[in-house]
């Protein structure tokens, strides 16, 4: 390994560190900026597998996390789960990062209606199939969606 290499590892390893210290990261979204800032693939590629390594990088601990920020936000799973897989993650993780989050989607939805609409009826079809768009589009189930506003 030449002085240069060493020197491209070790900024490309401070910025990957510094992304970190903000925020969990997917391997792909670490990749990624670290590919606009022009590092090469394999000081990129030598970078993740080290932090992998140590631990310091996980898209196991990473779905985990943001299907609870994501969550807290008002967000359902399917939503949730879509952008998950735009990351770069597998179903398998992204199934375990959400029995780990332990979200309660049917209390969220509640929640998360009741805050937009405050218990106030549908004044008819059109105001109904409103409220299913809004649901909808923040990523609710359909049978979910049905129950809440039943």
């Amino acid at each position: 390994m030449t002085a240069i290499d060493a020197d491209q590892l070790a900024k490309a390893k401070s910025s990957a560190m510094a992304s970190l210290a903000m925020r969990e990261h997917s391997v792909l979204e670490l990749q990624q900026k670290l590919a606009r800032k022009n590092f090469t693939a394999a000081v990129i590629d030598q970078v993740v597998t080290e932090l992998q390594q140590q631990n310091f990088l996980s898209n196991e601990r990473f779905a985990e996390v943001y299907w609870r920020q994501r969550a807290e936000k008002g967000f359902g799973p399917v939503k949730i789960s879509l952008e998950l897989q735009q990351k770069g993650l597998e179903e398998a993780i992204i199934e375990h990062g959400l029995v780990a989050a332990e979200v309660d989607f049917e209390a969220l939805i509640e929640r998360v209606y009741q805050k937009k609409y405050h218990n106030k009826p549908c004044r008819d079809l059109k105001d109904k199939a409103r409220r299913q768009g809004f649901l909808f589009r923040r990523g609710f189930p359909a049978d979910a969606i049905r129950s809440v506003l039943d």
